[in-house]
């Protein structure tokens, strides 16, 4: 695996701190804001700390946060929390310089096709003024999967749109808890619109963060699909300690070089 594509979990308010070890490690960041405030970070300083890591020829993503964020609600403070989590995190994206930008798509659990079709309706309002901010900035907004039991929803958001600035993220670890189908079907249906892989695993009841080949997540039918794509997605292991990201890396050698 090529290392370009290849990044980690770091905290956003812990990224000055661990960055002598992304530099020493020549390890990338996924930046990640699911832990703080976008208002109580500095963002020149983690500039900064992009810039360095640039330097050394490594790029960074971007995780932005997720509470109360939902670009498809219908009601008005959930829209402008969206709104100004979105401005928040293309603001951020570009002094990371970020390739990427997540965002978790709001959905709650178990919506039917009303409320999904409500969401889609919102969504396709939603997200053209910001791919054309991340246009500028030479950024992809990817969508994730968290509770989706199929990807129909996102198929069609991405067709609708068809923007190269939009694109998906599978967390392979949330299909293996949430997702009815074979893995090879979400692939191959979401394809076109990889654009970045969440790597985790878990036991399919709860959403663990072990590192990988710690659970029953069928990691070898994703690598052995990943050899056919043309144009192979970026990939973050998402585990939340240092340790558990050792462990994966160590892990993925089985399928690949990754250093």
């Amino acid at each position: 695996m090529n290392p370009s594509l290849l990044y980690i979990y770091i905290p956003a308010h812990l990224l000055p701190a661990r960055l002598p070890f992304l530099l020493n490690r020549k390890l990338q960041p996924e930046v990640a804001c699911q832990e703080v405030l976008l208002d109580s970070l500095d963002f020149n300083q983690l500039g900064d700390c992009a810039a360095q890591l640039q330097e050394k020829g490594l790029s960074t993503t971007l995780h932005a946060p997720f509470s109360n964020f939902n670009p498809g609600s219908n009601k008005r403070r959930i829209r402008n929390i969206s709104l100004k989590t979105a401005d928040q995190s293309l603001q951020l994206a570009e002094k990371l310089r970020a390739r990427r930008i997540v965002f978790h798509p709001g959905l709650a659990f178990g919506n039917d096709e009303n409320k999904l079709d409500l969401w889609l309706k919102n969504s396709l309002k939603f997200w053209p003024e910001f791919l054309a901010r991340a246009a500028e900035i030479d950024c992809t907004i990817c969508i994730e999967n968290i509770y989706e039991t199929t990807p129909e929803v996102f198929t069609r958001l991405f067709s609708m749109i068809d923007s190269p600035h939009l694109g998906h993220v599978f967390d392979i670890g949330h299909w293996n808890i949430f997702a009815a189908g074979k893995l090879i079907h979400w692939l191959n249906e979401t394809a076109p619109y990889l654009k970045h892989i969440h790597l985790h695993d878990n036991h399919g009841e709860r959403d663990e963060h072990l590192a990988v080949g710690q659970g029953n997540v069928p990691f070898s039918t994703l690598f052995e699909w990943l050899k056919t794509t043309e144009i192979p997605p970026t990939i973050t292991l998402e585990n939340h300690n240092l340790t558990e990201i050792e462990l994966s890396l160590e892990a993925l050698q089985k399928y690949f070089p990754v250093t």
